[in-house]
């Protein structure tokens, strides 16, 4: 299905809300906070650094939220997959974050970021499809 002006124009709203000042701010925090506790491999490290409430969770939750809503707009076919992963590594986000969202979820929600989950897994889909087996980078919550 080749995409269409309303699929462009529906990047374009997307990409408006990814650049705004709150996203900006919460993707600098990403990079510079999040992505070190990430690579310790201890996502305790996030849930004592940036409690429920903190500037830091804030970001995390923005950042998360962000792609929640992405995901169930792509989950409903209101966004064209080629224009989406042509646009955003979403497994770059997502891959960092998946500790402490599966820490989360051993908490008791279930349900938290499932659908930035199941956006993360189409899109390694589509770059084997797209672009070929060896560009899929492997991942802990990749479906077999």
């Amino acid at each position: 299905m080749v995409p269409t002006y309303q699929d462009a124009d529906m990047m374009l709203k997307l990409y408006e809300q990814y650049e705004s000042d709150r996203l900006r701010t919460a993707r600098a925090w990403f990079s510079t906070e999040l992505e070190p506790i990430a690579e310790t491999g201890k996502p305790e490290l996030f849930w004592e650094r940036f409690p429920r409430g903190s500037e830091g969770f804030a970001h995390f939750a923005g950042l998360y939220g962000f792609f929640e809503m992405v995901g169930v707009l792509h989950k409903n076919g209101l966004v064209h997959p080629d224009l989406l992963f042509d646009m955003w590594f979403i497994n770059g986000f997502y891959r960092p974050m998946y500790p402490i969202i599966a820490a989360w979820r051993e908490r008791g929600d279930i349900h938290i970021a499932e659908n930035f989950e199941r956006l993360a897994v189409a899109e390694l889909d589509w770059i084997c499809i797209h672009k070929g087996a060896e560009y899929v980078p492997q991942v802990p919550y990749a479906r077999k």
